[in-house]
């Protein structure tokens, strides 16, 4: 396969990329419980299979004279045990490696991804297909292996596609939303899982009139007010990416996602039911969640990228800015809700899988204590949250607000405190003369 040598980041990747350093890194992570205990030698082989046929996924986060940008890795992917903490930031430490890494604990095997190679939808997908060949070589496979998508079809920046130039643009949040005291613990996550019936947890969603995305960020928000000692007079904003493939036609596996957000102002109020949440913040996303609305959003990124005076600015001259610019746009956010929704992999796959979890990852550099997410397969929706400190008031509030609703509800913890340690190997990416210009100067 003749494989390029490099890309620009996507158009995403422009604003949250400005935060990695070299001891921090936007991360999130992907679990799957198999029925048997995981073979690192094949799951090796399954990787090497598969990933050299998306290079979005094997990229090395670079800087450029004007942008970042990302070298086509030419080395493995990291694979290892699982080690003291879950999901070690992946950071612009480890130069030449692919940003991800693979790693594995007795039938568990993680599959960690930094967000510049691609939002979870794109991601789950490419991890799916790993554990697919993985399924296929261990039951005797030998064949070739044929990928699910062409790297063409996958690389595509669809925000550079649908940008309109000259486009109308959305309005600012000016407000600034509630915020968790931001308390954390240096190397320290803790993960903390809630599992019940997916279909239980629909048949409330529709008795609100409410998607499961909105009936959980209904039960979260209820959860903050009545975990927090003090009266809540600013908004709580519940940020929820949103797949724009569901509206553009695109098969990327590059990010292609924006945030839209549920707003619930408490006005001091502390003795919320359920149902006044609900009743609040029904049809908050649907209102938000159609093409000429998200289209802004397109223009509104694009027009960042392509503006030509921001263009012409090095980066160490904007990477401050954009910066100041991603940690102001949070705090109008008072954590993160990625719902991946239901998975269905295809058999055999669905077959030797047991358990799918998704974790959105550590955002403390965001000024974000906490984030959450879900995953459902099977008949199991996993609600989780990440959090860089070891409070759960929230996590255990929103437990109880579950269970009161008629769920059975079943609690997981993981934790781990560890230092992010550099690689212990380094690839050798094949790139120089031209073409080294070219990524250097994003041309």
């Amino acid at each position: 396969m003749n494989r390029q040598k490099w890309t620009k980041t996507d158009t995403a990747s422009i604003m949250f990329t400005s935060l990695t350093s070299k001891n921090w890194g936007r991360t999130f992570a992907f679990s799957a419980t198999m029925k048997a205990d995981i073979d690192p030698a094949v799951l090796r082989t399954a990787a090497n299979d598969v990933l050299p046929h998306y290079p979005s996924a094997c990229t090395d986060l670079r800087s450029g004279f004007f942008w970042r940008y990302q070298i086509i890795a030419d080395a493995e992917a990291e694979l290892r045990p699982a080690g003291q903490r879950p999901l070690l930031p992946i950071t612009a430490r480890q130069k030449g490696l692919p940003n991800l890494r693979l790693t594995y604990a007795g039938k568990e095997v993680y599959f960690e991804a930094a967000h510049c190679i691609g939002d979870g939808r794109g991601v789950m997908r490419i991890f799916e297909e790993i554990l697919a060949r993985y399924v296929s070589l261990l039951a005797g496979d030998k064949s070739d292996y044929i990928p699910f998508a062409p790297a063409e079809d996958t690389m595509e920046n669809a925000f550079d596609t649908y940008y309109l130039k000259n486009g109308e643009k959305p309005a600012e949040a000016k407000e600034n939303a509630f915020h968790f005291p931001e308390v954390f613990e240096k190397d320290y996550i803790k993960l903390l899982f809630a599992e019940m019936s997916k279909d239980g947890v629909i048949s409330l969603a529709h008795s609100h009139k409410m998607t499961v995305t909105e009936y959980l960020s209904a039960v979260l928000i209820l959860g903050i007010i009545r975990s927090t000692p003090e009266a809540i007079e600013k908004p709580i904003t519940i940020s929820v990416p949103v797949d724009l493939r569901r509206f553009f036609p695109t098969k990327t596996r590059r990010n292609f996602s924006i945030e839209s957000h549920i707003t619930f102002r408490p006005n001091g109020r502390r003795d919320y039911t359920p149902d006044e949440i609900c009743e609040a913040t029904h049809g908050s996303l649907k209102a938000e969640l159609n093409k000429e609305n998200l289209q802004k959003y397109l223009n509104k990124y694009g027009a960042l990228k392509f503006n030509p005076v921001v263009r012409a600015v090095p980066y160490f001259i904007k990477k401050p800015v954009l910066s100041v610019m991603q940690n102001n746009s949070h705090k109008k956010t008072t954590t993160i809700f990625t719902n991946l929704g239901e998975r269905k992999p295809p058999s055999p796959l669905s077959d030797a899988i047991e358990k799918l979890r998704f974790v959105n990852g550590d955002t403390s550099r965001y000024g974000l204590p906490v984030t959450c997410s879900c995953v459902s397969f099977g008949d199991t929706l996993t609600l989780c949250f990440s959090r860089s400190n070891r409070e759960t008031v929230w996590f255990e509030a929103c437990v109880e607000i579950l269970r009161s609703e008629g769920l059975d509800v079943k609690t997981e913890t993981a934790e781990g405190a560890a230092p992010n340690k550099t690689p212990p190997k380094k690839g050798k990416t094949k790139i120089g003369g031209t073409e080294a210009l070219k990524a250097f100067f994003n041309i």
